[in-house]
């Protein structure tokens, strides 16, 4: 209990007891003779005081005994009314895991603050014109022992170049450019990782349909998946707004879809998954054919292939 209920409660227990102190003090000496007087002051005066005490009392009882009562079962009831209205206006949509809508640009900088040594970061995007900038967080975040899988689209490739005809402010080329120039951005960073580092970060380049871009999120320590997804529409993705989703990480090969409880965030969690198992058996086909040299996945450490081609708890 905190310092202002006790103060709180030590008044109620003082007006309740000094109430009745004043109600006896003043009534006896209403039966004082010798103060006959002002036998009608001393009568108002201990009424009041008996008056105060008996209400204070009622309060204090209708607290304990009912009010704490109510207030359970008015809770209750505001879920329920929630629970009925407003989920199935929104199409059950907070049982399904929606949190809400990102402002205008989707915040990278605020991401990476938040992440722990131990969480794993799933990206699957066509590029970002931005990372350039971004880089050096990226790169803070693989040394403080965050792991990243990457699945980034192939420069030169022909849905690159579908896309790039339907996106404002692009043309075939440029799109081209900065699908190069997002692969050498990353790169650069994983040329600056070493061996001594904890955090991982493993890249496929793929050339199939790139879905929507989506960026997810799992917290080693809460074991909570936060799902970022946006779309690909006239507008570069990098300009669009985000939709954030969450669910607690399951592991296991049930598709989740399957449950009653199913929640889109596990969804895009099994996407992404399913997408990044096709790249690494490709990957691991070169290996085995003795092509250890792969250029549609780059990685760091350069020495934890193995680990960088995995995802969380595999």
């Amino acid at each position: 209990m905190t310092t202002t209920k006790k103060l709180k409660w030590l008044l109620v227990l003082v007006l309740i007891f000094g109430g009745f102190a004043v109600y006896k003090f003043f009534g006896v000496l209403a039966t004082d003779l010798s103060l006959k007087e002002y036998t009608w002051l001393f009568k108002i005066v201990s009424e009041f005081g008996l008056f105060l005490s008996v209400i204070i009392s009622v309060g204090y009882v209708h607290h304990w005994l009912i009010a704490e009562e109510e207030h359970r079962e008015s809770e209750k009831n505001l879920r329920a009314t929630l629970e009925t209205y407003v989920n199935n206006v929104l199409f059950n949509s907070v049982k399904r895991g929606f949190l809400g809508i990102t402002n205008k640009e989707f915040d990278f900088s605020q991401i990476m603050s938040g992440l722990k040594p131990g969480d794993y970061v799933y990206w699957m995007i066509t590029f970002d014109p931005r990372f350039k900038n971004k880089s050096r967080e990226l790169e803070n975040a693989i040394k403080n022992g965050v792991h990243f899988r990457l699945m980034i689209l192939k420069a030169g490739s022909r849905i690159g170049e579908l896309r790039a005809t339907e996106a404002a402010g692009f043309n075939p080329h440029e799109f081209n450019e900065y699908s190069k120039l997002f692969k050498v951005s990353l790169e650069d960073v994983i040329g600056r990782i070493d061996d001594s580092i904890k955090g991982s970060i493993g890249v496929f380049i793929y050339d199939g349909l790139p879905c929507i871009p989506f960026f997810i999120i799992i917290r080693n320590e809460s074991k909570k998946v936060s799902v970022y997804n946006s779309f690909y529409l006239t507008e570069p993705v990098s300009k669009m707004p985000y939709l954030n989703w969450e669910t607690v990480l399951k592991l296991g090969n049930q598709s989740a879809f399957e449950s009653d409880d199913w929640n889109l965030a596990d969804l895009f969690f099994d996407y992404f998954k399913t997408r990044w198992e096709i790249e690494k058996s490709r990957l691991d086909t070169d290996d085995r054919a003795g092509q250890n040299e792969s250029d549609d996945f780059i990685c760091a450490p350069a020495s934890a292939k193995k680990l960088c081609s995995t995802l969380y708890n595999e």
